[in-house]
């Protein structure tokens, strides 16, 4: 999967973010936007109309149907490395609610974890060719562990 990676950070250096996003991200967050509303159309109508149930029940379904699409389908994943100087690295996956804006999904369904400069030995950035002519993975090496931490492992 090929992705963009921005960076940004402030001023005087004490930070600075790299994010990964997936080439395709609003072409691909409007298919499952899509997808989610006409399913949800075909719900509607179909319990409206070949269910001979009392309303109560028609809404209870509907309301189970649209809580189960809205756990299943996502947005695609962005994924996130901050390097704090001084502090450590900082590594976050945002796999997002569809019917949700993006500052929301990042306050409330942003995972990340933090590592302690003490424990980070060295971050290596790989880089190689491939059709889009760039991929780039940054690997964290850390004390004590016998895995490398890969940061971008969607992209």
């Amino acid at each position: 999967m090929a992705c963009s990676i921005a960076t940004n950070g402030n001023d005087i250096g004490s930070y600075r973010r790299y994010t990964a996003t997936p080439e395709h991200y609003s072409r691909t967050r409007l298919i499952s936007l899509s997808v989610f509303a006409v399913a949800n159309i075909i719900c509607y109508y179909c319990t409206d109309n070949y269910l001979n149930w009392t309303t109560h029940k028609k809404i209870a379904i509907r309301v189970v149907f649209f809580v189960v699409l809205l756990c299943l389908i996502r947005d695609p994943t962005i994924e996130t490395l901050q390097v704090f100087r001084g502090a450590g690295v900082q590594v976050g996956t945002l796999h997002g609610c569809i019917l949700l804006p993006k500052a929301l999904n990042q306050r409330w369904l942003e995972q990340s974890y933090f590592m302690p400069q003490d424990t980070v030995v060295d971050i290596v950035i790989n880089e190689g060719f491939s059709k889009g002519f760039q991929v780039i993975f940054y690997l964290v090496i850390l004390k004590d562990s016998t895995d490398l931490q890969l940061v971008f492992p969607v992209c």
